[in-house]
């Protein structure tokens, strides 16, 4: 059994841009493996340029996930789409709900490495929420958005890890939100799953930021880093 790798989500990459690319750094010498996944107002913040973000990134060895989050219309999501292509990020992601809409953009990727990931349900909701919007359950959102997804043409899912169960037997991708290892609490996901749980769930990444990131030092913040990929090690062995 493989283990998922670590997205660490460095959200602070908009207002500390020169400090978290010497975080990345930092993090790289530590010789774990993980790749980096960055947010839609790091992209927008004029004082962050994309290029060279996009670069710095690469320079650390790491794969880059431009956290889009997106669901507009067909053409606009083409020349998003195209702009990352061009910029070499590895993977984006759009709403699953985008339908047929997203099937030019995803055209717009062949010949590149980019993938599309489907985002089904952030882990930031609950089931009132999903029976609210979409007359289910999350168990039951998370399947439909998935296999519609696959039938459309994404390369890959993103969904709680919570949910992978649920996904199990879909040949795709699957990048698994709302890690927290048990030692770690915050308020900031209804949906959140274990190191281990991500593992037997099958996830081929999983997103993880604040157990890292939020931690006071750079000595402290390797070390979390290597006990959540212990963790996933551990349950692999």
């Amino acid at each position: 059994m493989s283990i998922p790798t670590l997205f660490l989500a460095f959200d602070k990459l908009y207002d500390e841009p020169e400090e978290t690319v010497a975080e990345m750094h930092q993090l790289s010498a530590s010789g774990e493996q993980f790749d980096v996944k960055f947010n839609l107002d790091a992209m927008l913040d004029p004082d962050v340029r994309l290029l060279d973000t996009v670069e710095n990134i690469k320079g650390c060895g790491r794969q880059v996930f431009a956290d889009l989050k997106m669901w507009n219309g067909s053409r606009t999501m083409e020349s998003v789409v195209k702009t990352f292509v061009g910029l070499g990020v590895d993977f984006i992601n759009i709403y699953a709900m985008a339908d047929k809409q997203v099937e030019k953009a995803i055209r717009a990727t062949e010949g590149s490495k980019t993938k599309i990931l489907a985002l089904t349900v952030l882990s930031h909701y609950d089931e009132k929420y999903c029976q609210r919007w979409f007359k289910r359950t999350v168990s039951e959102a998370v399947f439909d958005f998935s296999a519609r997804a696959i039938e459309i043409g994404f390369h890959g899912i993103l969904l709680p890890g919570t949910m992978l169960g649920e996904v199990v037997a879909l040949p795709t991708i699957k990048v698994a939100t709302g890690l927290r290892p048990g030692w770690y609490e915050d308020s900031r996901h209804e949906q959140e799953a274990t190191p281990a749980e991500v593992v037997r769930g099958g996830a081929h990444y999983a997103v993880c930021g604040s157990p890292v990131l939020k931690q006071p030092t750079m000595a402290e913040k390797i070390a979390a880093l290597r006990r959540i990929l212990d963790e996933m090690r551990k349950v692999a062995a």
